[in-house]
């Protein structure tokens, strides 16, 4: 998908939990710009940061670079939009590009990818231990675009605690809609996430979880059960 109004406003919403080092930012495909000039003012001014011309170009790489990440990477399993590394998320990847991100940026790709276990194991493996991963998918009204729609369950389910990660935030958003306007939904409620807008608008699912250790299961040989069912069995 790129980044358009409300991928920015994630990005620049997730940016202070970056609170280790810079070195390493991976987008997972490579992400467009798809945004006006006014709009990105707007939400600078918004989040006081400054940034030169050299941000207004086709890709994300020098915003990114602005923002203070020294290396910045892009992964596709095609080179058609010139990444700099070419893989295929459905399989493993390689023991080199292991623990080496501080933030992962899904802006729209992860719904494209049909192995969704061993696209998570892939995220968390890539991930250093304290770097986000920020994920800005389908949640609703967008069938088709990809091979999934996603809900709060299947990110509660992977990212948690005995996988190596923890949940940060969750919150469903309307396409092009600010942060005042989204619905938070990761909290535990007593029963299953069900949380919604009443609209015919397509509807992302913003996911921003953290890393905390290498000492966890695997999602391969391990794979969770749907979260509202296993936060019950804990209770009993």
């Amino acid at each position: 998908m790129g980044i358009d109004i409300t991928v920015l406003d994630a990005i620049f919403h997730t940016l202070p939990l970056c609170n280790n080092s810079k070195n390493n930012l991976l987008t997972l495909g490579r992400q467009g710009l798809h945004i006006r000039r006014q709009n990105f003012d707007y939400f600078s001014n918004k989040y006081n940061i400054k940034f030169t011309d050299n941000i207004y170009t086709e890709f994300c790489e020098n915003m990114f670079k602005e923002l203070g990440f020294k290396n910045v990477e892009s992964l596709d399993y095609s080179s058609y939009e010139k990444a700099s590394i070419i893989h295929d998320m459905n399989k493993p990847i390689s023991n080199d590009l292991k623990n080496k991100y501080q933030f992962i940026l899904d802006g729209g790709t992860i719904e494209h990818i049909f192995n969704t276990p061993q696209l998570c194991e892939n995220i968390i493996n890539l991930l250093d231990i304290d770097g986000i991963f920020l994920s800005i998918t389908c949640n609703n009204n967008l069938s088709g675009h990809g091979i999934y729609q996603f809900s709060p369950e299947f990110f509660l389910s992977a990212f948690n605690e005995k996988y190596g990660m923890k949940i940060i935030e969750i919150y469903l958003a309307e396409v092009n809609s600010e942060f005042n306007k989204w619905i938070r939904c990761d909290s535990y409620n007593g029963w299953r996430n069900v949380s919604k807008f009443n609209s015919l608008s397509e509807v992302y699912i913003i996911t921003i979880a953290k890393k905390i250790t290498n000492d966890r299961l695997s999602l391969i040989d391990n794979s969770p059960q749907q979260y509202i069912y296993e936060i019950i069995d804990l209770k009993k």
